[in-house]
């Protein structure tokens, strides 16, 4: 008999050993839909510290529960994402975000912080994203006529002058590479020009590397896949304008 192997009298004690913590769950949670990198998941994860995510995501790793991806790229990328392992384990995480919900029905969670925040989202489905945000009172510009026009590229960049937003949600599937840079760099102009931080989120399809990739090289911190989840997106946007106060 193996001495190492620690005895347990109740299953549950193998998974609390194995996901229990602060953190774990939670990393779980936002690798249930696509593989991220650390600075993302430190980006997520808004009160997490560099040291105690590195820790989370090699125990993690040790479970099986994870695993880690180096792209030879440069500038380099190094992602996350759930083994066929971890997937089993999202029902639970869904569940336990459902659960949250019922159990502190009062508490606003991180949709507190989107109070008139102002939001631009470029996509096809922007009409029905900013429906979602303004009813967790946002105030949110919906863009959805696109062709890749330079008409489009100047409307968009002077929507942004008028807006002034806090975050910007853009589908990178519209977007051709000239395009997409046009738009990042005027983003940038726009933040020297009103002192102002604009979040960037680039939505893209779900569990493709190379999607994301792009979306990395571009200077989008943190994506969103598709199809966009409200909860995701809600989340996503709570802590990308949390960590920029």
């Amino acid at each position: 008999m193996d001495t190492n192997i620690k005895n347990y009298s109740c299953p549950v004690e193998v998974t609390i050993a194995a996901i229990g913590g602060k953190w774990k769950c939670l990393i779980l949670w936002w690798l249930r839909r696509d593989a991220r990198r650390f600075g993302e998941l430190k980006l997520l994860m808004t009160n997490i510290t560099q040291k105690v995510l590195t820790q989370q995501l090699r125990e993690l790793e040790k479970e099986g529960l994870i695993y880690r991806e180096s792209f030879p790229e440069s500038p380099p990328r190094v992602e996350y994402a759930l083994t066929p392992h971890g997937q089993t384990f999202t029902p639970i995480t869904e569940l336990m975000c459902e659960w949250g919900k019922i159990h502190r029905v009062g508490y606003q969670f991180n949709y507190c912080r989107l109070e008139n925040m102002r939001t631009v989202v470029l996509s096809p489905d922007a009409t029905a994203l900013c429906t979602s945000l303004e009813e967790r009172h946002a105030v949110a510009t919906p863009v959805t006529i696109w062709q890749n026009t330079p008409t489009d590229v100047i409307n968009l960049l002077q929507l942004l002058h008028q807006v002034q937003p806090d975050a910007i949600l853009i589908d990178l599937t519209l977007l051709n590479e000239d395009n997409v840079h046009l738009v990042t760099t005027h983003i940038r102009q726009v933040e020297e020009t009103t002192r102002k931080f604009i979040a960037m989120v680039a939505i893209i399809p779900g569990n493709n590397p190379v999607e994301r990739g792009r979306a990395f090289k571009m200077g989008f911190p943190v994506h969103i896949p598709k199809p966009v989840e409200t909860i995701e997106m809600i989340s996503t946007l709570a802590s990308v304008i949390k960590q920029k106060g």
